[in-house]
């Protein structure tokens, strides 16, 4: 069987182990926040409200503007230049691209700690490597966040990306009205199953949005229709949260 198919299908039977491997997580996660008072704060722990010049400059850094969870475009100096990033219709907001300070991680790897790694694994969420951005308004107050896989890693990580999800369901919380969408066109399922899922719910001026997909888009296989080549990361897997105060009607 090729690697790529099995992969697959392994992915496929044990879709209900991958939901349970990224829960697990999820509670480790908490756990973990309680007690690791060395560990630099995390994007959910900066308050709605909070000044961009309160964040955390040395742990929050190489700020650019966003590309809508995507790679950085524009680099600035600090979250101070948000202004010069492009206001997003969507959420009336200015996207500022980041990473987290990863030196604690080079060290745990240098001294190839496995325990220091997970503790210090900065820019990754339950073994996902993540692109992270602060939603910031005109007053330059942070009045959201996004966190979305990073799509650039190798096949047999990526394709568990959508996974994330269950794990952004739970910082989201309770009350999320979540929809399977159909395939478009030419998507097709990767082993005879699909996710195209988007959940949604507004509470307290916030809106809150986690999707995760899962598929084939148009053209993509595992082994080349034409020329019975095999291919590398062809295949849609990803996941992304979003929570930003609601824009004003």
């Amino acid at each position: 069987m090729h690697a790529m198919t099995r992969i697959h299908s392994l992915v496929g039977r044990g879709h209900a182990r991958v939901r349970s491997v990224l829960s697990g997580a999820a509670a480790m996660l908490l756990m973990t926040a309680a007690t690791a008072t060395a560990q630099a704060p995390k994007i959910w722990d900066v308050a709605f409200g909070t000044p961009v010049a309160a964040l955390p400059l040395d742990q929050f850094v190489d700020t650019a503007c966003g590309t809508n969870g995507g790679p950085p475009a524009r680099v600035l100096k600090s979250f101070a230049e948000f202004g010069q990033c492009t206001r997003e219709r969507t959420t009336g907001l200015y996207e500022v691209w980041f990473r987290y300070d990863d030196e604690m991680e080079y060290v745990a790897r240098a001294r190839r700690s496995d325990i220091m790694i997970r503790q210090y694994q900065a820019n990754s969420l339950a073994g996902q490597p993540i692109i992270t951005s602060m939603l910031i308004d005109d007053a330059g107050l942070v009045q959201g966040y996004r966190v979305v896989n990073d799509p650039r890693v190798e096949s047999r990580t990526r394709l568990a990306a959508f996974g994330l999800a269950d794990l952004f369901k739970g910082v989201a919380g309770l009350g999320l009205n979540c929809t399977n969408l159909p395939l478009a066109e030419g998507e097709r399922p990767i082993d005879d199953w699909y996710a195209k899922e988007v959940c949604e719910k507004t509470a307290d001026g916030r809106t809150y949005r986690v999707e995760s997909r899962r598929y084939y888009k148009a053209g993509q296989y595992a082994v080349d229709p034409n020329d019975n080549r095999l291919t590398e990361n062809l295949f849609e897997s990803s996941a992304r949260i979003e929570i930003y105060k609601s824009p004003a009607r």
